[in-house]
């Protein structure tokens, strides 16, 4: 089977094609199904996204509004400071709101941990939780000069760290998740032997992530994946997951160290509204390349996947 290359480059933060000629959608000569669409892949994401995505109404004047998400996450917000286009607003809005801390999900919602260090590089980032919070009034967005305050309990991610800072999170052309540090008043504790949480006091809606950078000792190597032919960086996408890691994930758009035991994992759309997906355990080596095949790739529902991705030791 012709394949088709889709080489990590450390620069761009994306795959790049080892070809440039287009790729025509149908069956191939083994008869396996044709590669979705990038319509098709972004579509189930988002469903898988929307799966997650949790919603309170509540008054913006009250006082205050304690918001506690089903992982015990709680966002507090302060009444009487939400405006609309520099308006103040009163009556009902609507808060929401979305965490992630397992590499399942964040697998199928496409948002990996990786962070940008300051000479722009890309390197794997360790999460204490991703999060995503909105405030809106019938559909149309708000500000909250007041900022608003958010409480993670260590515990969804092993435990206290005190190595934790604050990402923010933006989409970037490729459609993939990149956290950039951030200079939110972040602070990591506990008081009077209470559970330990990592607090941060937000003045902008949007995503959010208690972070620290994978610490990386030795050599560093780009990764080469090479992929069946018709599935490019619009229609499927390759993570890389690291044992005894399960609060992270990334993508193949930075380096990684020689010697690194990791699972290479592909993943797509499948005909039937699901996930297809392979997964490969390798020990990186200098300048290495992989092969997926059509053959090994299988099919899977969301939660099938999350689960499958979640269970990796």
């Amino acid at each position: 089977m012709k394949k088709t290359c889709l080489a990590a480059l450390v620069l761009l933060g994306l795959f790049s094609s080892c070809e440039t000629t287009e790729t025509t959608w149908s069956p191939d000569e083994t008869n396996n199904p044709a590669p979705p669409t990038a319509q098709q892949f972004a579509a189930l994401q988002n469903q898988a996204l929307e799966n997650i995505t949790q919603e309170f109404t509540f008054d913006a004047n009250a006082p205050i509004t304690n918001y506690t998400s089903a992982k015990g996450v709680v966002v507090s917000i302060y009444g009487g400071c939400f405006t609309k286009n520099g308006i103040p607003v009163t009556g009902n809005v609507d808060l929401e709101f979305i965490e992630l801390f397992d590499r399942g999900n964040m697998l199928v919602t496409n948002k990996a941990t990786m962070g940008v260090l300051p000479g722009g590089e890309q390197r794997l980032l360790i999460s204490g939780g991703e999060f995503y919070i909105n405030v809106t009034q019938n559909g149309e967005q708000l500000e909250l000069p007041c900022g608003f305050q958010l409480t993670v309990p260590a515990s969804l991610s092993g435990g206290l760290d005190t190595d934790m800072t604050s990402f923010s999170g933006t989409i970037d052309a490729a459609g993939n998740m990149v956290w950039n540090s951030s200079q939110t008043e972040f602070w990591a504790g506990g008081e009077n032997n209470q559970e330990p949480f990592y607090n941060a006091f937000l003045q902008d809606f949007g995503w959010f992530n208690c972070d620290k950078f994978a610490s990386f000792d030795g050599p560093m190597t780009d990764i080469q994946v090479f992929v069946p032919e018709g599935y490019t960086e619009a229609n499927s996408n390759i993570f890389i997951a690291i044992p005894g890691e399960p609060n992270t994930l990334g993508y193949l758009s930075g380096q990684f160290p020689v010697g690194l035991e990791c699972y290479l994992i592909f993943v797509t759309a499948n005909a039937d509204g699901g996930f297809a997906y392979a997964i490969k355990t390798v020990t990186l080596t200098a300048d290495a390349s992989y092969s997926f095949t059509s053959d090994e790739i299988e099919e899977v529902t969301t939660a099938e996947l999350i689960a499958l991705i979640n269970a990796l030791p």
